[in-house]
């Protein structure tokens, strides 16, 4: 009985090991935050992925299916206000909006086989869509990959897709999309019109599927958001995490249910709180919701 009892205790210590700060993150419940429904969606743009601001209105777009083109939204009603075209720039499967002072960032990173090597960035001029014409805008390309990757083993079957991107000072922070072991890695971009092999900087333990990200430098706080993979149902999160010199300071960071469930993919920090966006799914039409926090 002996002998069983410890080797019963060792196997928890590995356990514990082996789950690290994972563990111990997940244990710990933040209340529910309910989302608010602000406006439904046109069928335009049922699968909106990305959110950035420009003033009041809102710029989206579909991922994948869809062709290379920017969506400018009423947040009040959610109607599709302006439509530009990128010019030089395909839609392979555009995941992601990140913007800076000067740019709006396009992520052309979906990668649920596993197999794509480069990962595409088009960043347009917010001069350049500043405009209330409808013609195409120039890019430039910025091309990536993650040079860690670890071989794929099929569809979802692997930890190197990628839908999530913001921008934080001079860089961008992309993170994964973990299929296999629930965390997301960090890596630093410049988009400067070059090729980069990034290796990632950190892994978080964020016990889910990673899809949007953004950064708010007047809070000095990060947001992701993301959901869990369950096999009869998901459910879906946001982690809010302090950033401090200029990295996540996820000993302080907070996990928080989202409700109503819904394939939540794209979020903005506000003055007032969070924007996010729904793609249209078994649960219901697309829509714009929005969480209020101090």
């Amino acid at each position: 009985m002996r002998l069983r009892a410890g080797a019963a205790r060792l196997l928890v210590a590995m356990a514990l090991l082996a789950g690290g700060c994972a563990s111990t993150m997940l244990t710990t419940q933040y209340p529910v935050l309910s989302v608010e429904r602000t406006a439904l969606l046109v069928s335009e743009i049922s699968e909106t992925s990305g959110l950035a601001a420009q003033g009041s209105q809102l710029w989206t777009h579909n991922d994948s299916g869809d062709r290379p083109r920017l969506y400018k939204i009423s947040p009040e009603k959610g109607e599709v206000v302006q439509r530009r075209a990128v010019l030089d720039a395909l839609n392979f499967d555009w995941e992601e909006l990140a913007q800076d002072r000067d740019y709006l960032h396009i992520f052309d990173c979906g990668n649920n086989a596993g197999l794509r090597e480069w990962m595409q960035v088009y960043s347009v001029r917010w001069d350049d869509l500043a405009t209330d014409t409808e013609e195409a805008v120039p890019s430039r390309l910025t091309e990536f990959r993650f040079a860690d990757a670890q071989p794929s083993a099929g569809v979802h079957e692997h930890n190197n897709d990628c839908e999530a991107a913001t921008a934080v000072g001079d860089e961008l922070w992309v993170f994964s999309k973990n299929w296999q072991d629930q965390q997301t890695r960090l890596y630093r971009l410049s988009a400067d019109g070059e090729r980069h092999a990034l290796v990632s900087q950190a892994a978080y333990p964020v016990g889910g599927l990673i899809t949007a990200a953004d950064y708010d430098p007047d809070r000095q706080r990060l947001v992701l958001l993301g959901y869990t993979r369950n096999r009869f149902s998901s459910s879906a999160f946001i982690w809010l995490i302090p950033v401090v010199q200029n990295a996540p300071d996820w000993s302080n960071a907070r996990r928080h249910p989202l409700s109503p469930a819904g394939q939540w993919e794209a979020v903005l920090w506000r003055p007032d709180g969070l924007v996010l966006t729904r793609e249209s799914s078994l649960l219901g039409q697309s829509w714009l919701g929005f969480i209020p926090l101090p």
